[in-house]
């Protein structure tokens, strides 16, 4: 095989595959879907055949980069209505790889990364169009909105207190103890949204997959949701979250993203479209979208400028993203929130 990225022991992972599985001759590359978790893509005979998705190089702990909870997750969730890639196991021996690791199938399909990937799915209008491709995707939100936690197995990863409480506390935690640059405005942000949260009773609650969006799916040719990935960030509780995420990447400039996601001039539905058809299919009454969208927004210059200091350490494996850029407009995107709170 090819040099090997980092984070990836081609030899004590070609053991375990060839005991496994009798292969020996194997490629891997890093795959451009995330930025968090290091995802590989195990081809055989110049197919890919499997996935491994491993903790960021460093990791020293904590639920966000947790993949044996995120296989658990996808693995729950195989025989519910919600599409995930197949989990063949879940591995914890350092005889193997030195942190746990979950192997899938790899799912056939593509992401909507860029303009080249939205333009494969036909513009319509048609049963398969751009629009209802979109709308597929707000399907799929529900669905996992709809899941009974409990019948899946996963009632323990309820917690006390509401999702945006303990969020505020982890992502303000998380960039106080690791951002190498002084940046008051998160924090400014941070006791805003606190101010004016609403109030958890009166939220839907359930499972919030917590970074859903196009990137984050993957697509058959027809523009169906063959899988949805990423579940690094998944908890119990406001759904809403999921759904003010969502709509908040329609108008996040793509410099400070990283990530490109379609917009209405090119066949995707306006946010109140969206929202409706959520509102329709999920059963739940939408409120505050406002809020949910500035929340967004300033999880997403947390989540920046994590990426930022990883890059800046060496602990994002292979990936090739200059630091200054990929941390770029932290400050901004945390201005935006307090905008779009103002205007809730």
């Amino acid at each position: 095989m090819t040099t090997a990225p980092a984070g990836f022991d081609p030899s004590t992972i070609g053991r375990w595959l060839e005991d496994r599985f009798g292969v020996t001759d194997f490629d891997v590359e890093v795959m451009s879907i995330g930025r968090s978790n290091l995802t590989f893509a195990i081809s055989v005979d110049g197919l890919p055949r499997w996935v491994l998705r491993r903790p960021p190089l460093g990791h020293s702990g904590g639920s966000a980069h947790n993949v044996s909870r995120e296989g658990r997750i996808m693995a729950a969730l195989s025989d519910s209505p919600v599409p995930v890639p197949h989990v063949i196991d879940i591995v914890d021996d350092p005889e193997v790889l030195d942190v746990p690791f979950v192997f899938m199938d790899h799912c056939p399909g593509f992401a909507i990364n860029e303009p080249s990937d939205w333009a494969r799915i036909p513009a319509g209008p048609g049963p398969n169009d751009k629009r209802a491709c979109a709308f597929g995707m707000v399907d799929t939100l529900a669905a996992i909105h709809r899941v009974d936690i409990d019948d899946v197995g996963l009632g323990d990863l309820r917690r006390n207190g509401g999702l945006i409480e303990r969020q505020l506390r982890r992502w303000l935690g998380q960039v106080e103890e690791i951002s190498m640059r002084d940046i008051p405005v998160i924090r400014e942000v941070h006791d805003a949204l606190a101010q004016s949260m609403p109030d958890p009773a009166g939220s839907p609650v359930g499972l919030a997959h917590g970074d859903f969006k196009p990137n984050n799916m993957i697509f058959a040719p027809d523009g169906g949701v063959n899988a949805v990935v990423d579940w690094e960030l998944t908890a119990v509780g406001e759904v809403l979250t999921d759904l003010g995420y969502f709509v908040a990447m329609l108008t996040v400039p793509t410099d400070y993203t990283s990530i490109w996601v379609p917009t209405p001039d090119l066949g995707f539905p306006e946010a109140e479209e969206l929202i409706d058809r959520y509102q329709d299919v999920s059963g739940h009454e939408v409120h505050d979208v406002g809020y949910y969208e500035a929340f967004a927004m300033w999880k997403l210059a947390c989540i920046r400028e994590g990426v930022y200091t990883r890059l800046v350490t060496g602990k994002m494996g292979d990936l090739d993203l200059d630091p200054e850029v990929a941390g770029a407009g932290v400050e901004d995107l945390a201005r935006q929130a307090l905008t779009l709170l103002e205007k809730s």
